[in-house]
């Protein structure tokens, strides 16, 4: 937990407000647990996208909301109507959450975005690439901080894994939504993240750490 908070200390951020990629999850509402104690410094603004996609989504986006009133936090708000041939795909859909999360951050003068990646989506990431083959770099996951949108993208809970996120939350009763479409191997990185994570950690089960160190020496 240290060195989520000295990631972030190290940021030094400089505006006034910051945005946070918020789903509901567990891991999104972990990090708005962590960035609740930077309350006294930045103004929170909580960019939550419908994806239109399942029918739990609106009572998550009304958790949500009901979080940000209940701290003192913006919601900010976005519902996908429409996909390409009516039919949704993760492409399309980080395409628009994206293109969205672009607005707010621009909207409040920001100059991050905040989202809940942590150790074992870069796992699943580095794995991915290296079944699909690419260069040297293109083996690497994804940055800790990145720049490519013209503002910084942080993710501060790239040294948690998903099981201390979730025993942090129920030990403390706190309240996160359960997407139970991660089960559903249809999709590539379930797969990886059913199948194949569970068996690396068997092996090690601080395993995320030496993929934090091999996706350094790539970038």
């Amino acid at each position: 937990m240290d060195n989520v908070y000295k990631f972030i200390d190290e940021l030094n951020i400089k505006s006034e407000y910051i945005v946070a990629a918020i789903s509901g999850g567990p891991d999104s509402m972990f990090l708005l647990e962590i960035l609740k104690k930077y309350q006294s410094k930045y103004k929170i603004v909580v960019a939550h996208v419908h994806h239109n996609h399942r029918k739990e989504s609106d009572n998550e986006a009304l958790m949500v909301k009901k979080f940000c009133e209940e701290n003192d936090m913006i919601f900010e708000f976005m519902k996908i109507e429409k996909y390409t041939n009516d039919e949704f795909t993760e492409v399309e859909a980080r395409v628009l959450r994206y293109k969205f999360f672009d607005e707010v951050v621009k909207k409040y003068n920001s100059e991050i975005l905040f989202t809940a990646h942590h150790g074992d989506d870069l796992i699943e990431t580095v794995l991915m690439r290296l079944t699909r083959g690419s260069s040297l770099k293109g083996y690497a996951g994804f940055e800790p901080i990145s720049t490519d949108r013209g503002y910084i993208i942080a993710r501060p809970l790239i040294y948690l894994t998903k099981q201390e996120i979730k025993e942090y939350l129920d030990k403390n009763n706190l309240w996160y939504a359960i997407d139970m479409s991660n089960e559903c191997n249809d999709y590539t990185r379930n797969r990886y993240r059913n199948n194949i994570l569970p068996t690396l950690k068997k092996e090690n089960e601080n395993i995320h750490l030496k993929f934090i160190d091999y996706n350094k020496k790539l970038l």
